[in-house]
């Protein structure tokens, strides 16, 4: 039974984080505790156990007795996670063995073929999963484990405005070349480009979030 339970409560979750990613829900949006209960068949306590573990996730924020809604991000927050996003990045990306071991570049070929063959088809969903184990096969080869998990922690934090790269179809080409130049430095042992890819790569979906957001006003009104 408890299997059960927790199957039903990852299936709510993924369900959530896929909505999130997708702009069916959007920032500030209200999480409906009794329609998300009737809809997956759970009681109100296990919705709430959802919120909570999205709330430590950094995807929503839970309110005093008034539920839970999507995070949104104030100017300062936004702008301190992803300059904070791109130090780890850059101290990570210096500390990859140069050239890679032919173990992690095989790795992060397959991964990018199936990457691409998932944008051709338009299969959004598998696209953003193999955008999130690319990017961890890369910085879980930091030799720092910490480091590793601190990239991963704010990686989940802003799915929220990451997501913009994987619904604009400029942005997933954009998404595509940079991905293979990253394996081609990695490859070639050019450590001065890799370094500076990894820190840049963060920036257009930063970018696009920004404009969809009115160039900061609709987050300048909410901060």
């Amino acid at each position: 039974m408890k299997n059960q339970t927790d199957v039903q409560l990852n299936l709510l979750i993924d369900s959530i984080k896929q909505d999130i990613i997708f702009g069916r829900l959007r920032p500030r949006e209200r999480l409906l505790e009794d329609q998300l209960s009737e809809r997956f068949n759970m009681s109100r306590h296990q919705v709430r156990m959802a919120f909570s573990v999205l709330d430590q996730m950094g995807l929503v924020t839970r309110r005093p007795n008034k539920g839970a809604i999507v995070r949104d991000f104030s100017v300062e927050e936004a702008e301190e996670v992803y300059e904070l996003r791109a130090l780890l990045q850059g101290e990570a990306a210096r500390r990859i063995p140069m050239p890679a071991p032919a173990d992690l570049l095989n790795r992060l070929d397959q991964i990018q073929e199936a990457f691409c063959a998932a944008a051709d088809a338009g299969d959004l969903q598998r696209v953003c999963k193999l955008n999130n184990e690319f990017h961890g096969v890369i910085f879980g080869a930091c030799n720092n484990r910490y480091l590793a998990e601190t990239i991963d922690r704010f990686w989940i934090q802003t799915l929220g405005i990451r997501c913009y790269a994987i619904g604009d179809p400029a942005l997933l080409v954009h998404s595509r070349n940079e991905h293979a130049a990253m394996i081609r430095y990695l490859r070639e042992g050019d450590r001065e480009s890799f370094v500076q890819l990894c820190i840049d790569h963060i920036w257009r979906p930063f970018e696009a979030y920004k404009r969809a957001h009115g160039g900061w006003t609709t987050l300048q009104q909410s901060a």
